[in-house]
């Protein structure tokens, strides 16, 4: 389910609530706006199917606890974002919170509508139209089913008399799992989802994003509460292995057809994988202090090789031509280009920068205060001219250059350096 539209399983409660809206009255040609209170995916849901069917607007009202990643994803979408804050998931009843709001305002505004994911009985009635139905086409002798249990809208997937043993799965108390909700939030669910499973197992989140995790590095993309669900299904058949009870589900081939749903994929919920898990689940960074240094851009249209360098040089057409020299002050001083400008910053003896990443964090640090635009010696000096920058071997130059491309300077770096015999003899002031 994690590959319908929008990447979740909401898309079908989503097109269900529509279609049943449209069909009876609900919405019309002078809808204008749909508004949903949402922990992210319904309501991304809800926008594209109402982009696709020609309703001009959709409202998300979303919880400020949302991340800053699905916020953008919100409005990537182009949804209209409100955040509320309060309870993540607020009951029904409360006047401060979002499902209140949006239901209010789909009653009162004309040309407004709330499809209302918490109390509209089209939303897992969809699943009873479309996802039961393929699942059964697919594993007739399926003995146990497991969904995590959010707006409720999975708990009617299955009719009871297919599936032996049917698992809601919720977020264990005072814990967050994106979608699903605890038990204690489900109560003031109107759906009757106590009757549609046989068995409610709680999963903490940090079991559902491990899971998931481990499922997604196995080729299975799914998001945290696939993790949930599949955490909930090994818990079930555990306690009915200690109960003696485990071979009352097998088949005729001594095997016990299982299915979870995978709800969504894991992307939008990065971050908080590396919140819930300790830092032993991830391979660590190398080079991590690089996070801080060298973050200006490059182009290789701004690498030069020496002769064009020295056509820039000696081009008496074009706009006159800076050259930085990054060599040492003692090697300047005794032979460089005539005119240019000397930057020492100890760099004769320093390994490649883009090879040894603590070299370059202090080469990119000392480069960046030297040549500001505020620097006595470099800022005036270099201010509105067009910039060539040499080094012994061209890397501490191509440094520069992208610290001045990032000032707004025209700079540019000439490949290989001095070591590759760049320029010629009579443009050279030699102190013998």
């Amino acid at each position: 389910m994690s590959h319908v539209p929008a990447a979740n399983i909401k898309s079908l409660p989503a097109l269900n609530m529509i279609l049943r809206a449209q069909e009876a009255g609900e919405i019309s040609n002078e809808t204008h706006t749909l508004v949903e209170y949402s922990s992210g995916s319904t309501v991304t849901s809800i926008g594209i199917v109402a982009h696709i069917l020609g309703i001009p607007k959709v409202k998300a009202y979303v919880t400020n606890k949302t991340t800053e990643v699905k916020l953008q994803l919100l409005r990537f979408f182009g949804l209209d974002v409100t955040l509320f804050g309060g309870p993540v998931h607020p009951v029904h009843s409360d006047p401060n919170g979002g499902i209140f709001v949006a239901a209010e305002e789909g009653k009162k505004e004309p040309g407004v509508v709330n499809p209302d994911q918490y109390f509209n009985r089209t939303n897992y009635e969809s699943h009873m139209r479309w996802t039961g139905p393929q699942i059964y086409a697919q594993l007739p002798e399926i003995k146990v089913f497991a969904a995590s249990m959010g707006t409720a809208g999975k708990s009617f997937i299955l009719d009871a008399s297919v599936a032996s043993s049917s698992i809601g799965v919720a977020t264990a108390p005072e814990d967050r799992v994106p979608g699903p909700r605890s038990l204690n939030v489900l109560l003031d669910i109107e759906f009757p989802w106590r009757e549609g499973h046989d068995v409610v197992e709680e999963v903490g989140s940090f079991e559902a994003y491990e899971k998931s995790m481990e499922l997604s590095r196995n080729g299975l993309l799914v998001g945290p509460s696939s993790g949930l669900a599949l955490v909930g299904v090994f818990n079930f058949l555990a306690k009915r292995k200690e109960s003696g009870t485990l071979d009352e589900l097998r088949n005729s081939n001594g095997e016990i057809p299982c299915v979870f749903i995978a709800a969504d994929q894991p992307f939008q919920y990065i971050g908080d994988y590396f919140k819930k898990l300790p830092s032993s689940h991830f391979c660590p960074v190398t080079n991590e202090e690089l996070f801080t240094s060298d973050r200006y851009p490059y182009n290789m249209d701004w690498e030069v090789t020496p002769e064009k360098g020295q056509q820039m040089l000696t081009d008496n057409g074009g706009p006159a031509v800076c050259v930085l020299d990054l060599r040492n002050e003692d090697d300047f001083n005794a032979s460089h280009i005539t005119g240019s400008l000397n930057a020492d910053v100890g760099a004769r003896d320093l390994p490649n920068p883009y090879k040894h990443a603590p070299t370059l964090t202090d080469l990119f640090r000392k480069l960046d205060s030297r040549l500001s635009a505020e620097d006595a010696a470099f800022g005036a000096a270099l201010k509105g001219r067009r910039v060539l920058t040499v080094s012994y071997d061209g890397n501490v130059a191509r440094l520069a250059m992208s610290i001045l491309r990032n000032r707004g300077l025209e700079a540019y770096c000439v490949q290989g350096g001095y070591e590759a015999g760049i320029f010629g003899a009579g443009m050279w002031t030699t102190v013998d």
